[in-house]
């Protein structure tokens, strides 16, 4: 898959919800595996999971976030099982690479589940270039065209999110939800480059989009995962019953 990535380095999977009726204060299933074997086409062999002694087969066609434990970083990227093999007694699944291999910081690399409402438009190539350039202009003159969706997953890095729309790959679109700040809530308007879009394995009428953060300061960012985390408090709060 990559060159930082090499044989024996953990990984931790962790399972990519698809459905909206999922309960987002659930803690996220994750299996632990250990990279066996790579090529140079998109695709590394694993082992097999094994939780209580018990190898758990992962299914053709799953999705995970997969991050890699390298000894130059932490990696991540969303991969899915294309493949599950026997070698003796070994079990080993084949995970393809989808999207861009990323390196995250510890902190950016919390993603917290939800289900939280949100909207986004797309950005022409015009309003990139002022955007790149540094020049000021109006957004309204650009005539924005806003759709809605909501968010699944967000962390310091990027979203998962779901709307009625297929979008193009690596588009550029500007993001707007709502998130709390202190005891306020805070409108974050973040851009973003899509990664992947497509339908939704349960429901065929959404589409399923992964973007990453485009352009984001250093600020901006400690100022989301602050607020990420603010939340997921709130969340093990009301959990507890405290």
């Amino acid at each position: 898959m990559d060159s930082r990535i090499t044989i024996g380095d953990k990984i931790d999977l962790e399972k990519i919800e698809t459905r909206l009726s999922a309960d987002p204060d659930k803690r996220p299933t994750v299996y632990v595996s250990q990279v066996l074997d790579d090529s140079q086409s998109g695709e590394l062999l694993a082992a097999m999971p094994i939780q209580e002694g018990k190898v758990v087969p992962l299914a053709v066609g799953q999705h995970f976030y997969a991050t890699f434990y390298a000894k130059s970083a932490l990696l991540r990227c969303e991969v899915e099982v294309t493949g599950r093999y026997k070698k003796g007694s070994l079990f080993m699944v084949e995970l393809t690479q989808l999207g861009i291999l990323e390196k995250v910081q510890r902190r950016e690399y919390f993603r917290l589940e939800c289900n939280m409402p949100m909207e986004y438009r797309l950005i022409s190539e015009n309003e990139r270039k002022l955007i790149e350039s540094g020049t000021l202009y109006d957004e309204e003159e650009m005539n924005p065209q806003w759709k809605k969706g909501i968010i699944l997953d967000i962390s310091g890095g990027g979203i998962r999110f779901v709307s009625g729309f297929h979008e193009k790959k690596d588009e550029l679109m500007q993001i707007q939800f709502e998130m709390p700040v202190g005891e306020e809530e805070e409108i974050f308007c973040l851009y973003a480059t899509l990664l992947r879009s497509e339908k939704n394995q349960n429901n065929s009428s959404i589409y399923d989009q992964r973007v990453m953060f485009w352009k984001l300061d250093n600020a901006l960012r400690e100022k989301l995962i602050r607020s990420i985390f603010n939340v997921q408090r709130r969340k093990r709060s009301k959990l507890s019953g405290n």
